[in-house]
């Protein structure tokens, strides 16, 4: 089972990643830096963060101590395109 976050301002995405990943995937949702770091601090099941906003990646690497994989997505990225960037599952 997968946990990715999704921070974006770009509503729709996170229901385009939705309809192309594995039904046992879990998505939460969280728009802006503060939001995104409460997310993550709440939640430790959080695998993979996917986010289009360079200020979210300088937060996390800022704050949150270790290496959760963070994946900057280019605006407008297809969402099929963003699953490929996916680390895969080690299950």
């Amino acid at each position: 089972m997968r946990h990715l976050l999704v921070s974006s301002a770009d509503e729709g995405l996170v229901e385009r990643l939705r309809e192309f990943l594995p039904a046992d995937s879990v998505l939460f949702s969280a728009r802006g830096v503060d939001a995104t770091l409460e997310t993550l601090a709440r939640s430790s099941r959080v695998d993979t963060v996917v986010t289009d906003d360079p200020q979210i990646v300088a937060a996390i690497r800022d704050e949150v101590p270790g290496t959760l994989p963070i994946i900057l997505l280019p605006p407008g990225t297809p969402a099929e395109a963003a699953l490929r960037l996916l680390p895969q599952n080690e299950d």
